[in-house]
C-alpha cells in the first residue's frame, strides 16, 4: 500500500510540474487593445490602453533610459513614441496622461483628447506599441461613439488607421 501511495504521489507531482510548465508558457498570443471612447458628458475623446504586464515590461525593458526611474514617466514616454494621432496636415493631437494601473495581468494606460480638437477631423491614429517587441503582435483600436463600436486592427508594418471623427 504504501508503494501505491507513492505512486500517485509522484503522478500529481509530475502532473504538477507539467501544468506549471504549460502555465509559464501560456502566454504565446501578443495582443493590445486600444479603446477610443467620444463621451458627449465631458467633452473628451477617453483614451485607455490595455496591455499584458510581461509585454510592456520587455518593451520598456528595451526603449527606457538608463537614468530614467519613474515607471509612470516611462511608460508615458513609450505611450507617446507608439500612440500618436495626427491631423490631416500632420501635426500631432497629444493626448493628455490621466493616469495608469496595473494587476498581475493587465496594464491599464488612460489619456484623453478635448473632443474640440479631434470632432469633425480626419485623423491618422498610429498604434505600434509592442510591435518592435514581437513580429506577431496584433493590436486593436475600437473606436465607440453614439452608442456604435467601430474596431481597427493593426500589425507590424500596418500600424496606422485613418479615423473620421
Amino acid at each position: 500500500m504504501h508503494v501505491g501511495k507513492l505512486r500517485i504521489i509522484s503522478f500529481f507531482a509530475a502532473v504538477m510540474t507539467l501544468l506549471l510548465a504549460f502555465n509559464a508558457e501560456a502566454h504565446r498570443y501578443h495582443f493590445g487593445l486600444t479603446e477610443l471612447e467620444v463621451n458627449p458628458r465631458t467633452q473628451s475623446l477617453e483614451i485607455t490602453h490595455r496591455f499584458f504586464v510581461a509585454d510592456i515590461e520587455r518593451a520598456l525593458q528595451l526603449s527606457a533610459s538608463k537614468e530614467m526611474k519613474d515607471a509612470q514617466a516611462q511608460m508615458a514616454s513609450y505611450i507617446n513614441e507608439r500612440f500618436q494621432i495626427r491631423a490631416a496636415d500632420g501635426a500631432v493631437i497629444e493626448p493628455k496622461w490621466v493616469g495608469m494601473e496595473s494587476d498581475v495581468h493587465d496594464v491599464w494606460v488612460y489619456q484623453e483628447i478635448p473632443l474640440s480638437q479631434v470632432e469633425g477631423k480626419k485623423l491618422q491614429v498610429q498604434q505600434s506599441m509592442l510591435m518592435e517587441v514581437e513580429r506577431d503582435q496584433v493590436n486593436t483600436i475600437n473606436l465607440t461613439r453614439d452608442g456604435n463600436t467601430e474596431s481597427f486592427t493593426l500589425k507590424p508594418g500596418a500600424s496606422r488607421v485613418e479615423i473620421q471623427f
